[in-house]
């Protein structure tokens, strides 16, 4: 089959003799890839730094597709249904697994990782229970979008934003868009994003953000206070985090507030320990998402409540992976989400 090829650290490449992926269990799908977008975790493999993405490797989870093979045991599917899918699945027997947090599973598989070939190839082979419907009214790449916009979902969901919530998104790559558009969904109070890339706070005005800040050139916590009386925000959501980052998110941040972990953040970082304690703050992070927040964004991106047409920045055929892998890894221009096609 054809895939994009992370062969080596800092090598990557078009390939058209890759295995194809086979139903092995009666509850097996197999998908043709349409659109597959590359995620910042396709990056840090290509670097070699991921923690389970090792070369070499078909990478990828940011996908839709056509079925076109079903196992013995699939009923909700059939031969020719749309479909995006969640790239996860947990045990089913653990106590997280039996508590619904399976996407906290300590034997956890994930798509295009320990030798689960990804949506970076043109095959998939999935278990039906990650497999998504996609209405008719949605194209393959709104399809492939969900999975990253999902991060936002399961994050806005269960940090209980709603009509009342000021909050800061802090970093407007895809994971800040994505929290953004979810808060949107939630028809938050007020909602504040910042980065120190003008490009990305543009995308993130194409997309509905009525306040944007760039704490490279403006300051964060005069901005923040300006906007909130004095009093700073309900929550704040960290899509990009380093030191700086979660002192500044402490600041801004209303006494008895939230702070919200959505980036992967590298362990060791200084903690703003003092004034987390004086503000009383709450200080959580969430992980991955679930199967109810990918049929969420499905029927608002049908109905129309969620536009995705400003999200994606460069696309390229499956052939020009090399090109793709460089351009989202290097940045020669300004980047938000690169897409692949196998069209």
């Amino acid at each position: 089959m054809r895939a994009g090829y992370i062969d080596a650290v800092k090598s990557a490449c078009f390939r058209d003799d890759m295995p194809e992926p086979q139903i092995v269990k009666p509850d097996d799908v197999k998908i043709r890839i349409h659109k597959c977008g590359i995620c910042g975790s396709e990056v840090h493999a290509y670097h070699g730094v991921h923690p389970f993405r090792i070369p070499p490797l078909v990478s990828g989870h940011e996908y839709a597709g056509e079925i076109v093979e079903i196992g013995s045991a699939v009923k909700k599917f059939k031969v020719g249904d749309r479909v995006t899918g969640e790239p996860q699945y947990g045990c089913g027997e653990c106590w997280y697994c039996r508590h619904g947090m399976y996407n906290l599973c300590t034997s956890r598989k994930v798509l295009g990782s320990g030798g689960w070939s990804g949506s970076l190839g043109e095959y998939i082979v999935t278990p039906e229970r990650t497999v998504v419907p996609l209405d008719d009214r949605l194209s393959y790449e709104e399809g492939a979008l969900i999975e990253p916009v999902a991060n936002g979902m399961y994050a806005v969901r269960h940090a209980g934003v709603d009509e009342n919530t000021t909050m800061c998104i802090i970093g407007a790559g895809p994971i800040g868009i994505g929290d953004l558009l979810c808060a949107q969904l939630y028809h938050a109070k007020k909602i504040i994003i910042t980065d120190i890339v003008d490009f990305n706070l543009q995308k993130a005005k194409e997309m509905g953000a009525e306040y944007t800040i760039n704490n490279r050139t403006e300051n964060l916590y005069e901005r923040v206070m300006e906007l909130t009386d004095g009093l700073g925000v309900d929550m704040t959501f960290l899509a990009f985090g380093d030191g700086p980052t979660l002192q500044q998110a402490a600041e801004i941040t209303r006494r008895d507030g939230k702070i919200i972990q959505h980036a992967m953040m590298v362990d060791g970082l200084p903690f703003p320990y003092e004034v987390h304690q004086q503000h009383q703050l709450d200080f959580k992070a969430y992980q991955m998402y679930v199967y109810e927040d990918f049929e969420i964004l499905c029927k608002a991106i049908a109905d129309g409540k969620l536009d995705l047409s400003h999200f994606v920045s460069q696309r390229y055929p499956i052939e020009q992976f090399k090109e793709a892998m460089i351009m989202a890894d290097e940045r020669p221009e300004p980047v938000l989400k690169v897409m692949v096609s196998f069209d």
